[in-house]
């Protein structure tokens, strides 16, 4: 193994990535990334209908030319809504002791986990990550390995991903940024001490205070989320957590409120009427969690809240003030 390695965000398809080897999760099922590729493995003759990998197991694919990447490593982990920081940060880190006999593996490609089912996305990279740099820093992995990829097919989030993983190395003696400012390069030496953005991901993230956000997953509220809601949240020092519906089975209610019961202040967008909101803003009440409501039209909120006090905003500028504002009062 070599003294340095390039960590980088890029923008693509995990299977289309030109990687020697791609790492993903068995969550007691396939999910998103994971999911696209099992099916391409199964179109190609590879038998995945008794796929069954228990936490701590793994298993490696040949993927059939059916990807960019002849190899693919999955790795069992417990379901999507207990796999949480910690466990983000200890799943790299096993990554690459299973890859150290694999000497051909000079490029390793994977996904980043957490911000779909619910986690902070900032906290979710950085763990991530994190256990890559502390295995590295252990000589842990291919002797080959000079480049880990971690791909994202949306362009807005790949952006807010290099800006958390500047955060995490870019202070970092031993680290110095990648052209074009895609990643960094990590020097292999005793001295080498990570950031305490990244040292602290996944390491103490369960003991780190977070918002809980409730609102609908579309297309027209992503700014409003990470723009109007997220920078307030993170300035006022808290993780900024959301679960998407859309990515869970039956466990999904059983994760809306395990993140409640621990939510230091719950954020709800009742814009677009979306009953899921609705439901979790009564759960949230019914825990007694201080709970801020946004709207951004009052033509949109039902019955059940018209007489409680909302926060309606004009535009993302103006919801980023009166959240700051709101959350220092709270937090």
């Amino acid at each position: 193994m070599g003294d340095t390695l390039d960590v980088v965000v890029d923008l693509g398809d995990v299977g289309e990535t030109a990687a020697d080897a791609v790492l993903l999760k068995y969550a007691q099922g396939f999910h998103g990334a994971d999911g696209a590729v099992s099916r391409r493995l199964e179109a190609a003759g590879v038998a995945m209908d008794a796929f069954d990998l228990l936490p701590g197991d793994h298993r490696f694919i040949d993927t059939r030319k059916s990807l960019s990447a002849p190899l693919v490593l999955f790795l069992g982990t417990v379901r999507l809504r207990q796999f949480g920081y910690h466990e983000i940060r200890q799943f790299s880190v096993r990554a690459l002791q299973l890859l150290e006999p694999r000497n051909e593996v000079r490029h390793l490609a994977c996904t980043v986990h957490g911000p779909n089912y619910g986690l902070d996305e900032d906290e979710a990279v950085l763990a991530l990550v994190g256990g890559f740099v502390d295995a590295f820093q252990r000589g842990s992995g291919p002797r080959g390995l000079e480049r880990i990829t971690v791909v994202e097919l949306n362009p807005k989030r790949v952006e807010r991903l290099r800006k958390a993983m500047a955060l995490g190395l870019g202070l970092t003696p031993g680290v110095e940024p990648l052209m074009g400012a895609t990643g960094f390069r990590v020097l292999r030496t005793s001295r080498f001490v990570q950031a305490l953005p990244m040292a602290s991901a996944g390491a103490n993230s369960n003991e780190k205070p977070h918002a809980f956000v409730a609102m609908p997953f579309a297309p027209e509220l992503e700014d409003t989320y990470h723009y109007g809601i997220l920078n307030p949240v993170k300035a006022s020092g808290l993780l900024c957590e959301r679960v998407d519906q859309a990515v869970f089975d039956g466990p999904i209610i059983q994760r809306i409120r395990d993140r409640i019961d621990t939510a230091k202040v719950v954020i709800a967008d009742l814009s677009l009427a979306n009953p899921n909101v609705y439901l979790e803003v009564g759960y949230a009440w019914g825990r007694g969690k201080p709970t801020l409501m946004l709207v951004r039209d009052v033509k949109e909120l039902r019955f059940d809240v018209s007489s409680y006090r909302c926060l309606v905003y004009r535009n993302i500028r103006h919801l980023e003030e009166m959240l700051t504002q709101e959350l220092q009062r709270i937090v």
